[in-house]
């Protein structure tokens, strides 16, 4: 053997394993079995044609069809007709065509594509999937189906290995309780989880529910809603920055900027956090909290810290508890407390914690109160303990009226009438012809004061009072007030923004 020889043929032992080693990293596309086989050179761009029954592997992957085009340089393969793909034996796709590249491992699968992966179903015209990376892609429409959901979308990717799915635009979510629609979804099918960004509504059995971002877990019924939240039920409507809602007991939590509207009641309610139950219309509203009882004639405004509210089921209506630093505001009623009760069908509020109350010229206070509202004003207003009331005149003449218990009618928005019951006291300015003529007080157990146009007109003692009239020119000032005197014109809110201020 000749030196140049030996040289070759060691060098040729050198590149060989090199040459086979590159060559075993691409596995080949192998075709099995086929009822016939045709190559021409000049035929299909050198492709070879397998007609019936065409069984064909690669790797993990096995591949049946009645017909297909073998490019075995390429690595390349079409299946056409009845095909079925199956991979790793747990996933099988049935379409009408496939392009295979057995080199980069990725299939485009055409007509009445069927994937199924276990419980998941997957159904499009067109399907990309990457084999490597276990990842499908579909456009043009598809639909997902697993045990619980069912999602079809324009765009959809899944990722097997993950259990993932990505949706995008179009997208549609439906099951036995409820149907969301949405712009983009990730789905996860293991923990029938997803997320959803853009415009998104879910329509359910008793509610609707509107946001831009959320998260929904449909084995837990738990569900969080972010941006621009709008929820309604049956007679409920909610809104927020964000809501987390639990679907099998009913519960919501809301935050930050929170309206609900009670649309059976005409109740507004405003606040910065909610709890909420829709099973029994309970419900606690904290923070910054504002109460709007709409009416035809007046709206009640309301603030305090904290709001809780049930259904009363012996008055058939909702039951409101305010506190603490409670004011409210109604063109013919104003006041403020540390505690509030409202019966709404009763039209009853309860007043407790150094109450005070201001209608048109007069000042009520006592121990706690109680007013009746009626459809065109106030009914009448009962004060429970050291009460007291007063009339302003002017800025020096104070009409008062003080008592145990006092109970109060109004007509037409205007005080007509007052019962004193126990340790009455009465301090008024008659007039004559419209001439202030003294300053009368009496003190009796037990007084009926009649009232025109707001002024006190008759006084009736039901027992035997003690009483004076004191010429205005002997007046001192000590007898000008009650015991107990406070007018507290200061701390009286004048209009609905003024309820947000607490003064002292």
């Amino acid at each position: 053997m000749s030196f140049w020889f030996k040289r070759l043929f060691i060098g040729s032992l050198l590149i060989l394993p090199a040459t086979l080693s590159s060559f075993a990293q691409e596995t080949r596309i192998i075709i099995h079995s086929a009822d016939s086989t045709l190559y021409d050179q000049r035929l299909f761009n050198g492709m070879q044609r397998s007609i019936g029954h065409v069984m064909m592997q690669h790797k993990d992957l096995t591949l049946y069809c009645d017909s297909a085009h073998f490019d075995q340089e390429k690595n390349l393969f079409i299946g056409f007709s009845r095909v079925h793909l199956i991979k790793a034996d747990t996933i099988n796709i049935y379409t009408k065509q496939i392009n295979y590249d057995g080199t980069n491992e990725t299939a485009r699968l055409k007509g009445d594509v069927r994937m199924v992966n276990g419980r998941i179903r997957l159904t499009a015209p067109v399907l990309d999937y990457d084999m490597a990376t276990e990842t499908g892609w579909y456009f043009g429409g598809g639909q997902i189906i697993d045990t619980a959901n069912t999602v079809e979308s324009y765009w959809g990717y899944y990722y097997v290995d993950k259990n993932e799915f990505f949706f995008k635009q179009n997208v549609t979510l439906s099951n036995d309780e409820s149907t969301l629609v949405t712009d983009t979804l990730r789905y996860r099918s293991d923990t029938e989880e997803m997320w959803f960004n853009g415009l998104t509504q879910i329509f359910g059995d008793t509610n609707y529910i509107e946001c831009r971002k959320g998260y929904y877990n449909t084995q837990e019924s738990f569900s969080l809603f972010q941006d621009q939240v709008f929820m309604q039920s049956r007679d409920q409507i909610l809104k927020g920055d964000s809501l987390v809602y639990h679907r099998d007991n009913g519960n919501t939590e809301a935050f930050n900027h929170v309206e609900m509207q009670d649309t059976t009641e005409h109740l507004i309610i405003r606040g910065t956090h909610l709890s909420y139950n829709e099973k029994s219309g309970w419900f606690r509203m904290s923070r910054e909290v504002e109460f709007i009882r709409v009416e035809d004639q007046d709206s009640l405004f309301m603030h305090a810290d904290t709001l809780i509210s049930f259904r009363d089921t012996v008055a058939q209506s909702r039951h409101i508890k305010a506190f603490p630093r409670v004011q409210f505001f109604r063109t013919d009623l104003q006041g403020r407390c540390l505690n509030l009760d409202y019966v709404i069908s009763d039209s009853l509020i309860n007043m407790y914690g150094s109450p005070v109350i201001w209608q048109k010229n007069n000042q009520l206070t006592a121990d706690s109160t109680r007013i009746y509202l009626a459809s065109n004003g106030i009914e009448h207003i009962q004060l429970m303990g050291s009460g007291f009331i007063i009339t302003q005149n002017d800025t020096v003449m104070y009409d008062q009226i003080k008592g145990k218990d006092i109970t109060g009618w109004f007509d037409s928005g205007k005080l007509c009438r007052v019962n004193v019951e126990g340790n009455g006291e009465c301090l008024f300015y008659p007039d004559d012809n419209g001439q202030i003529i003294g300053l009368f007080y009496s003190a009796c157990s037990t007084i009926r004061i009649l009232f025109i146009e707001g002024k006190i007109n008759n006084v009736i003692f039901i027992t035997e009072p003690d009483s004076k009239l004191l010429p205005l020119k002997q007046l001192k000032e000590s007898d000008r007030f009650l015991d107990g005197f406070n007018w507290m014109e200061s701390l009286h809110p004048h209009s609905a923004p003024d309820i947000f201020i607490w003064k002292k």
